[in-house]
């Protein structure tokens, strides 16, 4: 009589002996949907307008696509909470029931062009894949590791794809989770303490819950392409970037291309840095004088613009002359300097810094250094990497 034994390995064969490939076995059988509560939350009053309902009209079209935490969606993937939300897309942190793990699902709304952002993605799958790099301040490692890994992908979105972010800000820079026992753990307050919420259009709108933070470094990606430009071209007059990290050329509605990404992910890293922006762009008046402040202030930091920066006849002439003196006279210009703004470097480590941050932030686009040459820059060779992402010397 066969033994059971026998029976199964002639049924598994050699797998029945293998141990990883048993306790694979063993995690697969667990994969069963999470019980979330069915009351005990705090309700939010219906005149309190939170996030995505603070969005102009949203109040009279259900734009957005509102999942009920506990939800399983495709027969696989479980909501477990709401990440956060944007202007065009909410975003929620699923449990995938076949893989036995997490991962983030973003949603569009109706009037967003999801279609058009998902061809990004496809696009930049398509390239090729041996490319070099396949709310509190950062300290010096992470924002070293920070630039880096960024170049690494401006490098890649402007060589092998051909296209501009045009959107560099801390909300679209995503860190790999390091320790995936914070995603546990956010289950585990989803159930001991659930999410406020209201009804909407006959559905639960929540308050987002964030992650917790990490306790220790994952590799950097860039994403949110929903405000992605074809580079293969220049092109003017089309207002891109956010406000803060706006490249002077985008203001003067000059030609832009590619150099507007690395203005823009300079200044963003300044302020990830020293924790206080490099522009504060404050507006105190008409639709244009958060322009002028803005204006005024890269003149205080950079001097006067090159005069074959500045044309006449164009939106230039409102704030220089021909020779790029500043003539707007109520907007004052105050002098500054990248040495007297910069508070937590010394000696040779902050003149590298410095020199690093000036090859990025200049009035004409041509004079800024590629991705390419700024990833050899002296203040980011010699660091510790995380396991995965290329170095200088590989």
């Amino acid at each position: 009589m066969t033994s059971i034994l026998e029976w199964l390995k002639r049924l598994f064969g050699k797998k029945l002996f293998n141990l990883e490939w048993l306790r694979s076995l063993f995690r697969r059988s667990l994969k069963f949907p999470v019980s979330f509560p069915t009351t005990g939350w705090e309700i939010i009053p219906a005149d309190d307008k939170i996030e995505e309902e603070q969005m102009p009209d949203v109040d009279k079209v259900n734009e957005y696509c509102n999942f009920a935490i506990g939800d399983i969606l495709l027969s696989r993937y479980q909501v477990v909470g709401k990440l956060g939300w944007g202007t065009a897309s909410t975003v929620w942190l699923v449990r995938d029931l076949e893989m036995d793990g997490y991962m983030a699902l973003k949603v569009f709304s109706l009037c967003a062009l999801g279609v058009e952002e998902a061809d990004f993605y496809n696009l930049i799958g398509r390239r090729s894949q041996h490319h070099l790099g396949s709310g509190q301040r950062l300290d010096k490692l992470s924002i070293q590791l920070t630039i880096y890994q960024m170049l690494l992908a401006l490098d890649y979105l402007h060589t092998e794809c051909e296209l501009i972010h045009a959107d560099i800000k801390g909300d679209n820079i995503f860190q790999e989770i390091g320790d995936e026992t914070r995603l546990d753990r956010y289950v585990q307050a989803e159930i001991a303490n659930p999410t406020p919420r209201k009804i909407v259009f006959g559905h639960p709108l929540y308050r987002s819950r964030p992650l917790e933070s990490a306790s220790q470094l994952g590799k950097i990606q860039i994403g949110d392409l929903g405000s992605v430009q074809h580079g293969d071209y220049p092109r003017e007059g089309q207002f891109i970037q956010p406000g803060f990290y706006r490249a002077p050329e985008v203001m003067l509605e000059k030609e832009w291309n590619y150099p507007v990404d690395i203005w823009n992910l300079a200044v963003w890293a300044w302020r990830a840095f020293e924790g206080k922006e490099l522009f504060t762009c404050k507006k105190t008046g008409g639709p244009d004088d958060s322009i002028s402040i803005h204006l005024a202030q890269i003149t205080g930091l950079l001097g006067p613009p090159p005069p074959d920066f500045i044309e006449p006849d164009t939106v230039s002439a409102k704030y220089f002359d021909k020779d790029g003196n500043w003539i707007l006279e109520d907007c004052e210009v105050q002098p500054s300097s990248f040495e007297d703004l910069e508070k937590h470097l010394q000696g040779e480590d902050k003149e590298m810094f410095l020199d690093l941050m000036k090859g990025m932030i200049t009035w004409r686009p041509e004079d800024r250094k590629t991705p390419r040459e700024l990833i050899e820059h002296p203040w980011l060779q010699g660091i510790f990497w995380p396991p995965g992402v290329y170095k200088p010397t590989e």
